[in-house]
């Protein structure tokens, strides 16, 4: 019985740190996949139409609780960086999303643009669960990745690194 759990040991470890790497954050360096998206406002929106400026982008919909807890700490990140290269894309994943998200955006004061989400961007981020962020530096690539309602002090602290500032 025990080699059995000996043989296991292994490959439960590496499944464990896979895991724990999913979940810490920490981005791949791979470039962040281009999108265009129609937005709140009636502008469509390309990805690389921001390079060259850092970019949060924030997979979320109205019927998510955790992604309403986290919306005072986008906020905060937009107007603390609105002076900065620095933008945060609000990409709604919402069923009906031209009719349940501008009242949403509008109760809620969001600042920020807001985009419309298709299948084929969400494939390509790899979106299973709301929310998801994705911090993009100035030259395309994720630094970060959040999954799960977003810590504001942490975002501050890899939004500052990715401006090439010091964190807090």
């Amino acid at each position: 019985m025990n080699s059995a759990l000996e043989r296991l040991r292994l490959p439960l470890a590496a499944a464990l740190a896979a895991l724990l790497a999913a979940c810490s954050g920490s981005g791949d360096g791979r470039q962040a996949p281009d999108f265009s998206l129609p937005g709140l406002d009636g502008k469509t929106i390309s990805l690389s139409s921001r390079k060259g400026r850092v970019v949060l982008v924030n997979f979320w919909a109205t019927w998510c609780d955790s992604c309403t807890e986290e919306l005072p700490t986008l906020r905060e990140a937009f107007r603390r960086h609105a002076a900065d290269p620095f933008d945060l894309l609000a990409v709604s994943v919402e069923e009906d999303a031209a009719t349940k998200v501008p009242p949403f955006a509008a109760k809620h004061q969001l600042p920020f643009t807001i985009l419309y989400a298709d299948r084929k961007t969400l494939d390509s981020f790899a979106v299973r669960g709301l929310p998801a962020s994705f911090l993009i530096a100035a030259d395309g690539a994720i630094v970060r990745r959040y999954l799960g309602p977003l810590d504001a002090r942490k975002l501050e602290n890899d939004i500052l690194t990715a401006l090439n500032r010091r964190p807090l």
